[in-house]
């Protein structure tokens, strides 16, 4: 018993990565109740194996020393449940979906037991994230339509943005730059000659994939997130992202249109009026309204309120401005801690792992959650489940590397 449960915690484990195939897959099949299900069903058997081993094998669960900040996030956003939210079933809804993702933390951090196990994990994600960057190249190439809103009327000759299976350009810009990140670090740490190129090739391609999202967003922290990595990892990176910065313009005009008329009056005007700088200007009228608990959980600015109060809400296009409008000053101090705790810690489990893959490895994950943590200063991407599933998955697989480096180092724990 105690070796099935444990074999089959994490075999089923191996189904996260692919999160984003089997989630569309699903979605084809027409089956809404199957669709809005699935990870949670994957998550109790995964979490009900686990639980079952640790209570026959008697072992300790690790928190990678982010349970003190996990669980003042849970109470304040408990708090603002009980107390502000006025409609509970909405409440009940936003409550769900701001923290039953982080629930793969914990999963992530116990299940991960080997270097291997890491590299078949990592590998299956570059593999998933492959397949996604090859459909939305063909996306592009095609000139798949989309929707209108997506670009403001006053730009021209841009013919669509590559979404793929995800249905979300600015979406799909951050995760493929989880993909190009795991890529890069999984090509500068193995030393296979063969799978050097594959993992080159695999971040080409989704490079060339992120190019096509022409998400602005996504682009300026990739770059961020590569600077970070050539301070970390090999200063020679940067001559690589200067040479990117040059050629990616050239090549395709329209990335050097859309950085452009980022910085026009043009731009400024349309944004001021119905665009980013308008909503958040008024998503920060509503929060002086409510400065410390905030209009309550659901009630604003992202998809529970537009689904339960379709005239008056809308997406912020922050989530960071979107949480504070609605959990006020203690439930964005709390969440803002919780990011900043699980940064630190995921830094130092990096310097921590005394295995060299596994430190480059480490460090290609680090930088791109610190890269989507960036992205979601303009894009509602937690409120996405395929986003906040991938970042607090790997964000346990991050923080398990110190262990798997080396047992007798072990996580960190609190206090």
């Amino acid at each position: 018993m105690e070796r099935f449960s444990q074999a089959l915690s994490r075999y089923l484990l191996y189904i996260v990565p692919a999160y984003v195939l089997v989630d569309y897959f699903l979605r084809l099949s027409g089956s809404s109740l199957l669709v809005s299900l699935w990870d949670e069903i994957l998550f109790i058997l995964i979490a009900g194996s686990w639980v079952l081993h640790i209570a026959v094998k008697g072992v300790k669960p690790v928190s990678g020393g982010l349970l003190i900040p996990l669980l003042l996030f849970y109470g304040v956003v408990f708090f603002n449940y009980l107390a502000v939210s006025g409609e509970p079933a909405v409440a009940m809804m936003e409550l769900r979906a701001v923290t039953q993702y982080s629930f793969w933390f914990f999963l992530a951090l116990n299940l991960v037991s080997s270097k291997q196990q890491i590299k078949n994990i990592c590998d299956l994600f570059l593999l998933v994230g492959l397949v996604v960057a090859l459909y939305g190249i063909y996306q592009y190439a095609a000139g798949v339509a989309m929707p209108a809103a997506w670009v403001d009327k006053a730009e021209v000759g841009i013919r669509t943005r590559a979404f793929s299976f995800i249905g979300s350009p600015n979406v799909l810009g951050s995760f493929t730059i989880l993909n190009i990140s795991i890529a890069f670090a999984s090509f500068m740490a193995s030393s296979n000659w063969i799978k050097k190129r594959l993992y080159l090739g695999t971040a080409g391609i989704s490079a060339l994939c992120l190019v096509f999202t022409l998400s602005r967003g996504a682009w300026l922290v990739f770059f961020f997130a590569f600077i970070l990595l050539a301070l970390w990892l090999d200063k020679r990176i940067i001559i690589a992202l200067l040479l990117l910065a040059f050629i990616t313009p050239a090549a395709v005009p329209s990335v050097y249109n859309r950085m452009a008329y980022m910085f026009s009056p043009q731009y400024v005007a349309s944004s001021s009026e119905g665009g980013r700088i308008a909503g958040w200007s008024k998503a920060v009228e509503y929060w002086q309204g409510a400065p410390a608990a905030g209009l309550g959980l659901g009630r604003f600015g992202g998809g529970v309120a537009i689904a339960n109060f379709p005239k008056g809400a809308y997406s912020v296009d922050n989530y960071y401005l979107k949480l504070a409008t609605e959990t006020g000053l203690m439930g964005i101090t709390a969440f803002l801690y919780l990011l900043f705790s699980a940064v630190r810690k995921g830094k130092r489990a990096v310097d921590r792992a005394s295995d060299p893959y596994l430190k480059v490895l480490g460090t290609g994950i680090l930088v791109a959650l610190i890269a989507i943590l960036g992205h979601n200063m303009v894009e509602n991407l937690f409120e996405f489940p395929l986003i906040s599933t991938y970042f607090w998955f790997f964000l346990g697989v991050l923080l398990a590397l110190p262990l798997i480096s080396d047992p007798k180092v072990g996580v960190e724990q609190d206090g």
